[in-house]
């Protein structure tokens, strides 16, 4: 079932590769960290990667999980690194599961196991712990998930009916170069090179073709690369745990589960939704909220886009999962996970609102505990839309609107976002928190320098300078009237931290806080093309924790495209206008029960 074994000495931990036989006959490489001087079996940590099981990252937490007395075992997942099979992302609907289900039966086989599995991951190898779960291995008793999905199909790879062509196109771009296959033949290497030279220049020839996209020399790429483009209905395809654990939600084990996400992660809403389909679970389900972007190391950084955070946003998360594992597989102060509030979370804001050595916005903030979200002792937060652009605690005194002229051949730029700005693409996206302008080195943004909000297809709602410090945390809903003359468009809604002008940014600082992103299509919903005749949409939850310092404002600021986060709606007009109803009838408001607090001194 394996090759011979290969036995290296590190230190004290010994490294054993070997190729481990999925269901189908596959071969999946594995390395397996042991420590030489502990006695006698012990758990062990897994994680199964399509991002190279020898990565730096992960050999430095193998180490470290090692130390402390853990066997760890890395697998390329099938198709990746130097394993067997073919990649297929989310396509392969029963891999991840069953190969991580082999994996654990081979762990339960060898000597210096003791039969108690844990689970780490981020992003897609967390997502296949959760697909591994609901196969309920004996062996598994413990996970760490950090920021993954629960419904790539409503969130993520497509988001509420829109493509996220900005975060799956790199992605695929990424996977491609990195691959077997341009490892081999240096003539393919040199392609992807190249198109990663254009990125901007391909992104503007979208939507992509068979045989003419970005990644059309590795047609398997492509293939789970245009199903997302081109499926914006769910379909079988979709429906598979690896990519939709929601359905199977009701199989998950009741074991301790640690999920981490961020504010400006890609999996806020999901962790929140798992937590609570988890709530009738005995066994400890706890949640960490930081602030990062949906990058590795994650948990580490205290910057996000344009904005620090200070030393208290970094947190050590191989000591993190070590403690979870200590007590959930070691019996090592086994009641910390349930003694532990329910929910630990980021309060962002609060900083000196000065800037470092590299320019960016000292926001500042601090971690917070919860057992509830919101957390309990809140107060209601309610503020309607005024067709002037005002944002207040009363409803308006008098109806209007607020016309929008929308044009795609010109879209919106997409100025901070939980997009990972990859590393041979500088200047694709604008990532993290950022300041709400047309930047100059976003090269698919116009590079004006001008507000987002002087636009003619962006709408600002703003409260008035703030008397004093507010802290709004916890899930918001937004009701909008809205009318288009296109039956199909998409609105991009921010909640945004308005800085006033002065010091360091004579034109003050718009930092984007939370967002959401919505599609009207034939797919979805469509808006009704009579001007006249306003219809009522929700839009949330929107998930945030911020203090809005005194003098701030908040703003609404709600446009109509992203680009490139999101590709430009098919079945829109080029050219069309929409239109914001407040007043009367239709009271467009934020709504937030209990979300409303006052930030401690």
């Amino acid at each position: 079932m394996t090759d011979t074994p290969n036995w290296l000495l590190r230190g004290h931990v010994r490294r054993l590769t070997a190729m481990v036989e999925a269901p189908d006959g596959v071969r999946l490489a594995t390395d397996c960290y042991v420590p030489a001087d502990r006695p006698g079996p012990g758990p062990t940590i897994v994680e199964r990667t399509p991002y190279d099981r020898r990565d730096v990252e992960l050999m430095k937490t193998a180490s470290h999980l090692a130390g402390h007395g853990y066997n760890v075992v890395l697998q390329d997942t099938r198709g990746r690194g130097d394993s067997e099979g073919m990649f297929q992302h989310y396509l392969a609907i029963p891999h991840e599961g069953e190969d991580g289900h082999a994996l654990l039966d081979w762990i339960d086989r060898q000597e210096w196991s003791d039969g108690q599995v844990g689970t780490i991951g981020f992003s897609y190898t967390g997502s296949n712990q959760q697909s591994l779960a609901i196969t309920n291995h004996p062996t598994l008793k413990s996970q760490v998930i950090q920021d993954a999905g629960i419904n790539y199909f409503s969130r993520c790879v497509r988001e509420d009916g829109a493509f996220v062509i900005g975060q799956l196109g790199t992605y695929a771009l990424r996977m491609a170069i990195t691959s077997p296959q341009a490892r081999r033949d240096p003539v393919l290497r040199a392609h992807l090179e190249h198109v990663l030279k254009n990125p901007a220049e391909w992104y503007t020839r979208a939507p992509w073709r068979r045989g003419d996209s970005p990644v059309s020399c590795l047609p398997e790429y492509e293939d789970w690369l245009l199903h997302a483009q081109d499926n914006p209905r769910e379909n079988a395809r979709w429906r598979n745990p690896q990519m939709m654990i929601e359905p199977w939600l009701d199989q998950y084990p009741d074991i301790p589960k640690l999920l981490v996400t961020s504010w400006y992660g890609h999996h806020a809403w999901s962790n929140f939704r798992k937590l609570e389909a988890f709530a009738h679970h005995a066994s400890p389900n706890r949640m960490i909220v930081g602030t990062w972007i949906h990058s590795s190391p994650y948990g580490e950084a205290t910057v996000s886009g344009d904005v620090e955070f200070g030393d208290a946003a970094s947190l050590n998360m191989d000591e993190i999962r070590r403690r979870w594992f200590d007590a959930t597989l070691r019996g090592i102060e086994p009641g910390a996970p349930a003694a532990a509030p329910r929910i630990t979370y980021f309060v962002m804001g609060g900083g000196t609102g000065g800037r470092d050595a590299e320019r960016r916005r000292l926001h500042g903030g601090h971690w917070a505990q919860a057992q509830a979200w919101p957390p309990a002792g809140g107060g209601d937060l309610l503020l309607h839309l005024e067709a002037g652009g005002g944002l207040g605690t009363t409803p308006p005194a008098e109806a209007g609107r607020m016309r929008i002229a929308a044009n795609l051949e010109r879209p919106i730029p997409t100025i901070g976002s939980s997009i990972r700005n990859p590393a041979p693409m500088p200047g694709f996206i604008s990532s993290g928190g950022c300041d709400q302008v047309e930047r100059r080195d976003v090269n698919l943004s116009p590079g004006t320098g001008l507000p987002l909000t002087s636009r003619h297809d962006v709408a600002a709602f703003r409260s008035a300078p703030l008397e004093e410090a507010v802290e709004i945390t916890g899930p918001l809903h937004l009701r909008l009237w809205l009318s288009s003359t296109s039956p199909a468009c998409d609105l991009s809604v921010k909640i945004v931290d308005e800085y006033p002008p002065g010091g360091d940014w004579p034109a003050g600082f718009a930092l984007n806080i939370a967002d959401h992103y919505q599609r009207f299509a034939s797919w979805t919903t469509l808006l009704d093309q009579d001007e006249g005749r306003p219809r009522l949409v929700e839009i949330g939850p929107i998930h945030l924790s911020n203090v809005f310092a005194r003098g701030h404002r908040i703003r609404l600021q709600i446009g109509n495209s992203s680009w490139p986060r999101y590709d430009r709606n098919p079945e829109a007009a080029l050219r069309f206008t929409f239109s914001i109803w407040a007043g009367g009838e239709a009271d467009s408001a934020l709504r937030g029960p209990g979300c409303l607090r006052k930030p401690p001194a």
